[in-house]
């Protein structure tokens, strides 16, 4: 049996085979601050599909009012988001070929736009070494959800307010020169992912938003 990996989904939905077709999507922006040339922190913002939206809506909106009080906000942190931080988020940071995901985030915050479910929170990445050009990923490995990324999938800003200086340019492409490793017959609760490929692994290949700098 494929392994269901969208953790959050464990907190609202039974446990399903995943087939080789993605059941979910979602649609990710992220917003770099920068200090000079290093990454203080990315902002991330996903907005997901119209089915798994009004499962959330329905499950955590008790009052109905279009929106989430702070008390809502916080049951669906603890619900239906906080179980990613065992698999790093979904977030892969990588600078050269070093590979990494966040171990904490920060600022969650779910909203409701036109129906749909958004959630936004921050990747503090401060003293983590992210200075020049480095590249990050927002995927599903074995592909239960289906991440895309929005028409302007990034933007940059200063961590003092305005716009960064110097100004990176900011590109979204699929990496294949740094795969990922994963395991399709894992259990259902195996998340791993393989920077080194052995036999019975399959092969990812992640689309990375990548920053980089004027030399």
């Amino acid at each position: 049996m494929r392994r269901l990996t969208f953790a959050l989904l464990a907190a609202v939905l039974p446990a399903v085979s995943a087939a080789a077709h993605p059941h979910m999507s979602l649609d990710s922006r992220m917003t770099f601050e920068l200090e000079g040339r290093a990454c203080r922190a990315i902002e991330l913002e996903w907005t997901f599909d119209p089915l798994f939206s009004g499962t959330i809506i329905g499950q955590y909106d008790a009052d109905r009012d279009g929106s989430f009080d702070a008390a809502e906000n916080e049951r669906i942190r603890a619900g239906a988001f906080s179980n990613l931080r065992n698999y790093g988020y979904f977030i892969f940071l990588r600078k050269g070929e070093k590979r990494s995901n966040p171990s904490a985030v920060e600022s969650f915050q779910a909203s409701q736009r036109a129906g749909r479910l958004v959630y936004r929170f921050r990747v503090p990445l401060e003293g983590a070494g992210y200075e020049g050009d480095f590249s990050v990923a927002v995927f599903d490995s074995s592909f239960y959800c289906a991440v895309r990324y929005t028409a302007e999938p990034a933007t940059a800003v200063s961590a003092s307010g305005g716009p960064p200086s110097p100004t990176p340019r900011l590109a979204a492409a699929k990496n294949e020169k740094y795969p990922v490793y994963y395991n399709p017959a894992g259990a259902a609760d195996d998340f791993r992912v393989y920077e080194t490929w052995r036999k019975g692994l399959s092969t990812a290949y992640p689309e990375e938003i990548s920053v980089s700098f004027p030399r």
